[in-house]
This record gives structure tokens, sequence and C-alpha cells, in this order.
């Protein structure tokens, strides 16, 4: 089970060695709740056995807006809250989950630096006529849905699905689970769990990379 730890007495900075290959800065960029912040949290946080509306570990639910700025959070002040603190330090998420990369710290910190908004009408950049493998489609998985089905956690928490990989996905691609479940077809899991269903536009891209034969692109 995940849990949060008592508070350290230290101060924390900005993390500056960025692990992420998105060339994308996200301290010159809009940072969204629904598009940047809450993925991550539900992909990291709310999984089963952890910080769900289930489990609730320590009291902490982090899977919708109202609950995750409820405790933890302090508005305009990441330095002063758990749950960026607890991240930066790495013990959350627990093993055998992965840990949050740079760009995502740094834009979680700039949200709760910025007052923790929680603004729906994110702007998109999701192009159905783009729906390659390694630009997009990987992309679509590691934010959404990794956290639970990667190498580490699948066992776990995964149902025993890995899609950290291309064969792995590719697999699933063509049996035609991954589209089911994304699309929450009668007879699939619906994924990602304990979260919305991705948008209509992202949705299509995996459908057009599935129609094309899950290449790896």
């Amino acid at each position: 089970m995940a849990v949060f730890f008592a508070c350290r007495h230290q101060t924390y900075v900005t993390p500056t060695t960025n692990t992420n290959t998105n060339p994308t800065d996200p301290m010159d960029t809009e940072v969204c709740f629904q598009r940047n912040i809450l993925p991550i949290f539900v992909n990291k946080c709310a999984m089963t056995g952890c910080h769900d509306a289930t489990t609730r570990a320590e009291g902490y639910a982090l899977y919708d807006y109202a609950h995750i700025i409820s405790k933890g959070l302090v508005k305009n002040n990441a330095n002063a809250s758990k749950i960026y603190t607890e991240c930066v330090r790495g013990n959350m998420p627990q093993s055998p989950y992965t840990a949050l990369t740079t760009y995502q710290l740094l834009m979680l910190r700039k949200w709760i630096d910025e007052g923790a908004v929680n603004d729906t009408t994110c702007a998109t950049s999701c192009d159905t006529t783009k729906y390659t493998y390694n630009a997009t489609i990987s992309t679509m998985l590691s934010t959404n849905c990794t956290g639970c089905h990667s190498t580490a956690s699948a066992a776990s928490s995964g149902g025993g699905i890995n899609l950290d990989n291309y064969t792995a996905v590719r697999t699933y691609a063509l049996n035609g689970r991954l589209l089911g479940s994304v699309q929450r077809s009668t007879g699939y899991s619906a994924m990602p769990k304990s979260a919305a269903q991705l948008e209509d536009c992202k949705i299509t891209q995996i459908r057009k990379w599935v129609a094309a034969g899950a290449p790896f692109n």
C-alpha cells in the first residue's frame, strides 16, 4: 500500500535535470489541469490499493480535482505542498511504480505555484492526421496508462498487461484489446481506469494506427 510519510524540514527546489525527452519546456507554456496534471495523478497515484476512490491511503484520494486540492496541497506554494514535496523526494510513487519524471515534476510545480486552477477548457494540439507510434501512441500510453501497465507494475496493478514497449503494445493493438478498452466497448475493461475516457481525437489516433497495422514508426 502506498502511503505518505511525515514531512521533513528542508527546502525544496525545482528539479533541473530533465529526464523526459519532451522538448517543450513547461515553464514557457500553459499548464492545464485537465490536459497536463490530472493524467499524472491518475496514472501515477490513483491506482488500486493506493490513492484511488476506494483505498484512499493515508486519507489521500487523487483521482479528481476536488479531492486532489483537499489535502496536502497549498495553492501558490508548491514547496509547502506535501503532494509535491513527497514526489520530489522520491517517496511517491512507491515501488514498484516509477517515479515522476523531472518534466512531470516541473509541470506539477508550475500548476501549484500558479494557483492550482481547475481549467477544463484546455487548448489541444491533438491532430488526427498524426498517429505514429513514437511521436503519438507511445507518448499517449506513457501519459495515461503505464503507471499501472509497465514492466515494474503490471503484475501488481495492471492485470499482467504491459504497455511500456512496442512489442507488447502491438500485441494488444492487433488483438483488439487496446482499442476496445480505450473505446470502453462492451466486453473490455474500460481504460484509463478511475479516469475520464480519452478524448475522441486520441481514440481516433489509436484507431488509425491500429488500422494501419500498428507499425513501429
